[in-house]
């Protein structure tokens, strides 16, 4: 079993069960020279590897209760890049449904084992894992340097070795060639090799191709057919949404993610957006469903985030009222104590605040009124003596929550725009103090003709303003409003919703804010059930 290739590496063992990991202890020192490491702490393995580069990880999957486990600690490891290309990752779990293979494979492990296990099949897959990584050094480190062209040159270098790997180097070759937006050389690749056995990555390369290329039928029947033929290649359904949202069926999308995660449920990612798209698509239930899923999934995970419990608050305010009472309270009660546990993880003021603020909105939609009104005040003390100290989009996230509220202090958004960094966003233009101020005029002006239900005289001022910022993306989202509330009053307006889709398709490849892509997701979803789409 021993062999001189094992010289020299050095390993790192994680298992928190005492016997198993003298075992591996053992086997790996007949290996190296060097010195092997061992933890039985999940919570440890992030620092060492912080620490310490290894050649080779035997990671336990279960690793105790309340730990992060063997996928939990591979993903962190990889996001934060702790661990290069050149490591190799062995799994070992006792688990093996289908739901834990499918997450851990998503992080892309080397090789997993299943218990029971033998060290000779340990050191075969040991040994195949190597050979791999020796032949595709060069590109590994290519990789790292982030240099599409030289990881090309290193591609070419080891394809024409005749290597086993062959289709693994032109899948990152044609990977770079996308990079570079050299589309044509990438769809050379993908059109030789996309009916080759293992070379799923070809069609999804395709599909990618034809998105960019704004083809969207040719991109979504590419993404079907892939997920027809092989259902358990998982990125097929993320990119199939993705086309579905940019055809504005936001519905499909909702629905191609749910059919992911029902074949692997624990992807933090995907079901972060599969909630969001709940939500955006009133189905306030599922949405309520999926943010508390991840916000579980995520506790001990590299996702643990105060956004995870603010989320389930956020969707469960307006699944809540619609529950028997004895029902919301129970579902209310499990949101407080995540609230509550989020304080405790995370000491940002304005994390604070939030918990305060959806407090209230929860214990509202029971009737709780008068501790509902203490935990307001409670919150807008705090705000108003830390008020300085907070960011700009944790500010407005707290004055959205607070216009839930109905508070009299905080002025409705809807339809304000700032023209504070307007020269900004038109630097190509010189404008003067005269056009700022019309446009200023036109908006204030368009905004109460709005509040008035005076559609066709608001949109005039708001064309006004449009044409003296025609960069602006907060006017036109206003415009965009407007139109189409017009076209919803009175259906005879079909310019209207004819030019609300004309401004939506110019602000779809337009960069926006975290606040503008959210106001145009809804802007597109309105545009959708108006328009029946």
């Amino acid at each position: 079993m021993v062999s001189n290739k094992y010289q020299g590496l050095r390993f790192l063992i994680v298992d928190n069960i005492k016997p198993s990991q003298d075992i591996l202890k053992q086997f790996v020192m007949r290996l190296t020279s060097k010195q092997v490491d061992s933890s039985h702490y999940a919570q440890d393995v992030i620092a060492i590897c912080q620490q310490k580069e290894y050649d080779v990880i035997l990671l336990g999957y279960d690793l105790g209760d309340s730990q992060k486990n063997g996928q939990q600690i591979l993903e962190e490891l990889r996001i934060n890049n702790h661990i290069s290309r050149h490591c190799i990752v062995i799994l070992i779990t006792a688990e093996v449904s289908q739901a834990m293979v499918l997450a851990a494979l998503e992080h892309k492990p080397d090789d997993y084992l299943c218990k029971p296990y033998s060290l000779n099949e340990l050191e075969k897959r040991l040994s195949k894992c190597l050979k791999k990584k020796r032949a595709m050094s060069s590109i590994y480190q290519a990789l790292e340097l982030g240099d599409p062209n030289l990881v090309i040159e290193f591609c070419d270098q080891v394809i024409a070795t005749d290597t086993p790997y062959k289709t693994e180097c032109l899948g990152i070759k044609s990977r770079q060639y996308y990079e570079l937006s050299e589309f044509e050389r990438a769809k050379e690749i993908y059109e030789i090799y996309k009916d080759s056995a293992n070379c799923q990555w070809a069609n999804v390369g395709l599909g990618k191709v034809a998105l960019h290329e704004d083809k969207l039928i040719n991109a979504e029947s590419i993404f079907k057919a892939l997920i027809k033929k092989h259902p358990l290649y998982l990125s097929s359904y993320d990119w199939l949404a993705t086309t579905y949202q940019k055809q504005f069926n936001f519905i499909f999308a909702e629905e191609i993610l749910e059919q992911a995660l029902k074949i692997s449920p624990r992807s933090i990612p995907r079901l972060k957006k599969y909630a969001k798209q709940c939500l955006d698509n009133h189905h306030f239930d599922k949405a309520t469903y999926a943010y508390e899923q991840t916000y579980k999934l995520a506790n001990n995970s590299i996702h643990h985030s105060p956004d995870n419990a603010i989320m389930f608050a956020k969707a469960l305010m307006e699944y809540s009222p619609s529950l028997p009472l004895v029902d919301a309270k129970k579902i209310n009660n499990r949101a407080y104590t995540y609230l509550n546990q989020m304080n405790k993880d995370f000491k940002q003021i304005d994390v604070k605040i939030q918990s305060h603020l959806l407090t209230a909105c929860l214990l509202e939609t029971t009737r709780d009124y008068d501790i509902a009104k203490d935990e307001i005040a409670y919150g807008e003390k705090l705000l108003n003596k830390e008020i300085n100290g907070i960011n700009k989009d944790a500010l407005k996230d707290i004055s959205n929550t607070l216009v839930k509220l109905n508070r009299p202090c905080v002025p409705s958004e809807v339809l304000k725009t700032s023209l504070d960094n307007i020269d900004e966003n038109n630097s190509q233009h010189n404008f003067n103090d005269s056009a700022r101020d019309k446009a200023q005029e036109a908006i204030s002006k368009g905004q109460e003709l709005y509040e008035n239900k005076e559609y066709t005289l608001a949109i005039k001022q708001l064309t006004t303003a449009q044409s003296l910022y025609p960069n602006h993306i907060g006017i036109k989202i206003n415009l965009i409003q407007v139109l189409l509330f017009s076209y919803e009053h009175n259906t005879k307006n079909i310019p209207h919703l004819a030019y609300a889709k004309s401004l939506l398709l110019q602000l779809k490849s337009t960069p926006t804010t975290n606040d503008e892509e959210n106001r145009l997701k809804k802007m597109q979803k309105k545009y959708q059930q108006i328009a029946g789409i």
